[in-house]
C-alpha cells in the first residue's frame, strides 16, 4: 500500500510544472469604453479584478454595475436596457499570452503582448484576440490594451448607439 501511494505521489510530482509560477493580481484595475456618437458615450470601471501569471494566463472580471458615466441617465440606460446588469451582472475574460517567449517577467522593460481568450458578456462567450503592452517595472507588471467589440456579437441591442465599442484596459499588478 505504501508503495502505491509513493508511486502516485511521484507521478503527480513529475507531471507538475517544475517552474514555480509567479501570479500577480489587482482588485482595482481599470476598464473603460467609448462608443462614438454625437454625444460620445464613455464609462469607466475602476473595480476590475485581474490576475496575470508568468506562465501566460490572464483573467479579468468585473461587475457591470461598476461602470460610471458622466450622466446618471446614461448609466441607468446602460444597466437596464443595454447590458441588463440584473440578469447578467458580470463580464469575464480568460486568456493566454500567445507570444509569451517575447516577454520577460523578471526584467524591467516594455513588451508587446498578444492575448487570445474568451470574453463572456451579456450571457454570450466570444473568442477575442487583443494586442497590448505589458510593462515590467520593479518586478511588477502593468497591462495596457485597446480593442473593439461589436455589440450585436454579444446580443446587445444597441439601436440608439453605435454597434462598435472601443474597450480600453489599464491594470497595475502587485
Amino acid at each position: 500500500m505504501k508503495q502505491i501511494i509513493t508511486i502516485l505521489l511521484l507521478a503527480l510530482a513529475m507531471t507538475g510544472d517544475l517552474h514555480a509560477q509567479k501570479i500577480f493580481g489587482t482588485r482595482n484595475g481599470k476598464i473603460g469604453f467609448i462608443s462614438p456618437t454625437d454625444d460620445d458615450v464613455k464609462a469607466v470601471n475602476n473595480e476590475v479584478s485581474s490576475r496575470i501569471s508568468d506562465n501566460g494566463q490572464i483573467t479579468f472580471s468585473l461587475l457591470i454595475k461598476g461602470f460610471r458615466f458622466k450622466y446618471a441617465e446614461m448609466q441607468d440606460h446602460f444597466n437596464d436596457q443595454y447590458l441588463e446588469s440584473t440578469k447578467f451582472p458580470r463580464a469575464d475574460f480568460k486568456g493566454m499570452i500567445t507570444n509569451l517567449g517575447d516577454i520577460n517577467f523578471s526584467k524591467d522593460g516594455t513588451y508587446k503582448a498578444i492575448v487570445k481568450g474568451d470574453l463572456l458578456m451579456h450571457g454570450v462567450t466570444k473568442n477575442v484576440l487583443v494586442n497590448g503592452v505589458i510593462e515590467i517595472k520593479g518586478g511588477k507588471p502593468s497591462v495596457k490594451a485597446s480593442f473593439v467589440i461589436v455589440m450585436k456579437d454579444f446580443k446587445i441591442d444597441a439601436a440608439n448607439v453605435t454597434d462598435k465599442v472601443t474597450i480600453e484596459i489599464n491594470c497595475q499588478y502587485q
